[in-house]
């Protein structure tokens, strides 16, 4: 545990605090919402800043971006939503949940992965039964290391089975062909998820390779599909009009925005890694785009949003409330949030 991020001590989840009045601590100042201006919201952006929430430099004003990562957080642990009340603002559940997510991100990270014995790795998953969304226990944080081992999961692992752990497993179960959006326990890491788990040998072939191996369907797409013009990837990708938003979606029956460009250019026989910022980084960037490039938008901090141009400043893409849509590019809400385009 840092110093600087709360001034204090934790020891099981409980908040002691510092010896000396000099030592700032988060909860300090009470709620910290957009405006304020004190030492608080310093320890609020390290924090944040800890869990991958906050990027650049901190500071003592809670600013647009300091709101914005709040916001990410809350989103993230399932705190509150666009519509709840207290959306951005760092009350005690939101200053309570970070505290805790960094103690836990702490302890749980600071044994050395060589001494991982899969044997006592496969009793711990297994040792609460069938682990799915919002668990807290040990065997969460057993099942996100074996996730992260074959490079399902990334960052801290930890004992709470949030949005970053259902998408692994939802992501492991798609790969090895599981379950998919469709099926019941699609994201529900059960007997078979986790049996699965522990045998696999991702040495064989990546994630999306097994994908595309284990889909025939999509096989008998790509051979029939042609893979040379931007316009035919567009033509795949207006099949999809309408299909609606599934957060983790990567199919017909529901996408999310990457899962969306995943899907459409896998079917011309061109691959891409699953998450908008990894599609960004990894893009050839051009100047302007051409019929078929993927566009990219900075709405929440960094490439969080793409599409595909379609040509006369539009795109198409699977919106959060939209589904798969049509949008412009001059639109008052697309056209600041625009970073520039690429090609995979």
């Amino acid at each position: 545990m840092k110093k600087y991020l709360f001034g204090t001590a934790v020891t099981a989840g409980v908040l002691f605090a510092g010896p000396q009045a000099a030592d700032a601590a988060i909860d300090d100042h009470g709620s910290l919402s957009y405006g304020d201006s004190n030492s608080s919201v310093n320890d609020l952006q390290e924090a944040l800043k800890e869990e991958g929430h906050f990027e650049g430099y901190t500071g003592s004003r809670f600013g647009p971006k300091t709101l914005e990562a709040v916001k990410d957080f809350q989103s993230a642990e399932g705190l509150s939503s666009p519509s709840g009340s207290y959306y951005g603002v760092a009350g005690p559940s939101t200053q309570s949940s970070l505290m805790d997510a960094i103690d836990s991100s702490s302890s749980s990270n600071t044994a050395s992965s060589s001494s991982k014995s899969s044997s006592s790795d496969s009793t711990s998953i297994g040792s609460h039964g069938s682990l799915s969304y919002g668990d807290s226990n040990s065997s969460v944080n057993a099942l996100q290391k074996e996730l992260k081992e074959h490079g399902f999961f990334e960052g801290y692992t930890g004992s709470r089975f949030g949005p970053k752990t259902l998408q692994a497993v939802k992501d492991f179960q798609s790969a090895t062909g599981l379950s998919s959006p469709s099926g019941s326990y699609y994201g529900v890491a059960g007997p078979s998820t986790q049996s699965a788990l522990m045998d696999y040998d991702g040495s064989s072939a990546s994630s999306d390779e097994v994908k595309s191996s284990s889909d025939s369907d999509s096989d008998e797409q790509v051979a029939g599909v042609s893979t040379g013009t931007g316009a035919d990837i567009v033509s795949t990708a207006k099949q999809y009009m309408g299909t609606p938003y599934v957060w983790g979606g990567m199919s017909p029956s529901g996408f999310d925005c990457s899962g969306f460009l995943n899907y459409v250019y896998d079917k011309h026989g061109k691959s891409m890694p699953r998450t908008v910022a990894s599609i960004y980084s990894e893009s050839t960037k051009v100047s302007s785009p051409s019929v078929g490039d993927i566009v990219f938008f900075d709405t929440r901090g960094g490439a969080s949003h793409a599409g595909i141009y379609v040509g006369n400043n539009e795109f198409i893409h699977a919106g959060a409330s939209t589904g798969v849509t049509v949008s412009s590019m001059d639109s008052s809400y697309w056209a600041p949030r625009y970073m520039g385009a690429g090609q995979i």
